[in-house]
């Protein structure tokens, strides 16, 4: 989520992005802390956040169903839960069958899509980050804070980057 956190939030726009920031202030961001938070504020979040959200659970239903026979054949004895089922089903890729594997392309191709983005907002605002946020920990919820809170100060660069994230969702 940290590489994440930093498109997220200063790229704008994510209908969970204000309840995030509302709810979950001080939430440490990487290994699923902010979904996390969220989910422990569902009855409090906006209807947009929501249906996201929503949208999120249908598709990974649809993995699941894909993949229930392979899990089941490949990975017995994995506790379902912080992602050792789809640890075990990376494991075995070219055992896998042709449904879970297209899921799992899928997933792959939206991730690397994801960390592109990330890697390429980082690099834009490489230096609007050292000028406004040297201080802060790099790389989550916090530096994507300060540089939000410079946004009218930044480079064109960043800001140009930011909307290209905002434009291909």
């Amino acid at each position: 989520m940290a590489a994440l956190a930093v498109a997220f939030l200063l790229a704008a726009g994510h209908p969970c992005e204000a309840d995030a920031q509302r709810l979950c202030q001080g939430t440490e961001p990487g290994g699923g802390g902010i979904a996390r938070c969220l989910k422990q504020h569902e009855s409090e979040l906006s209807g947009a956040c929501k249906a996201k959200r929503e949208g999120f659970r249908e598709h990974a239903a649809e993995v699941r169903a894909a993949c229930k026979d392979d899990a089941a054949r490949l990975c017995k004895g994995v506790k379902a839960g912080g992602g050792g089922i789809a640890r075990c089903l990376r494991e075995h890729a070219s055992e896998l069958s042709d449904p879970c594997k297209k899921e799992g392309d899928e997933m792959e191709g939206r991730r690397q899509k994801v960390q592109a983005m990330a890697q390429a907002l980082r690099e834009a605002c490489k230096d609007d980050t050292v000028r406004f946020c040297s201080g802060v920990q790099p790389g989550g919820a916090p530096l994507a804070q300060c540089l939000k809170q410079h946004e009218g100060e930044l480079s064109a660069r960043c800001k140009d980057a930011a909307a290209q994230i905002r434009m291909r969702r």
